[in-house]
């Protein structure tokens, strides 16, 4: 009698068994045909993303003007017909700012077919006479461009003794090059410094002139930030007495102690 009742115990316990069987299979089955529909759906969306109707056919570069459009075309592949979806942002820019004269680059998408490129160009800061004519450098230090005269609109830097220096390159005598930095620096702080030349043969005796010809003794980069600080103030507060007064000599080697002397009493 209790081995039956064991066994008819048994017996209704299966179908709860099937049940939940039931239950779990169709769950996986339901779980299977949503990921099959998701990778169709994905499947399809990216053929549909490649389709035609994404192929580019209006390019609209912004901010050029020394870099050639042909040439900026042609060093970030960019041409019509090439599906928009194929120009990601961070591979197009580290294309385009390979160009030593490119600063930032910006990559709009107009869909369905238009692509509108922002660019932002270096400007030099002064030149560099070298080997018969004059490397253009930017205020980041990197040369950008070669002009073969020097018209006088730029600072000139001379002094600079060995090295290559070639456009996309930065200036390789360090020694000399950390204090042209600095005065890239003052010059992007101060658009109305006055220089018209920076003679850095000697470290350890700077020297400068104004575009009226004022000498300008800075001894070594000690203090030279604050040198060129004590430079524009005398500068200007001579410029507004008298302009010919700006024709001399100014000692700045001690900048506590500044020293002018006009050429016709030295």
């Amino acid at each position: 009698m209790m081995q039956r009742q064991r066994l008819s115990q048994g017996g209704s316990s299966n179908p709860q068994t099937q049940k939940a069987e039931s239950r779990q299979h169709k769950k996986t089955k339901g779980a299977l045909l949503f990921i099959l529909l998701l990778a169709a759906c994905t499947l399809s969306f990216s053929f549909f993303l490649r389709s035609s109707l994404f192929n580019i056919e209006r390019i609209e570069i912004q901010g050029l003007d020394k870099v050639p459009l042909e040439d900026f075309r042609t060093i970030t592949r960019l041409q019509e017909g090439m599906n928009i979806w194929s120009v990601t942002p961070p591979l197009f820019r580290e294309k385009a700012l390979a160009m030593p004269r490119i600063q930032s680059v910006q990559v709009e998408r107009d869909l369905p077919a238009g692509l509108v490129i922002h660019v932002e160009e270096k400007y030099p800061a002064a030149l560099v006479s070298y080997h018969g004519y004059y490397l253009e450098l930017a205020p980041d230090g990197t040369f950008i461009g070669i002009q073969n005269h020097y018209m006088g609109e730029l600072p000139l830097i001379n002094g600079l003794l060995w090295g290559q220096m070639d456009v996309g390159s930065s200036i390789p005598d360090r020694a000399r090059g950390e204090i042209i930095e600095i005065f890239l620096e003052a010059l992007a702080e101060r658009p109305s410094l006055p220089l018209a030349e920076v003679n850095v043969e000697n470290p350890q005796q700077i020297t400068v002139y104004t575009w009226e010809g004022m000498e300008v003794w800075l001894g070594s980069k000690t203090d030279l930030a604050r040198k060129i600080d004590v430079l524009q103030s005398i500068y200007t507060r001579l410029k507004q007495n008298r302009e010919e007064l700006l024709a001399g000599y100014l000692d700045l080697r001690v900048v506590e102690t500044p020293v002018f002397r006009p050429f016709q009493n030295p």
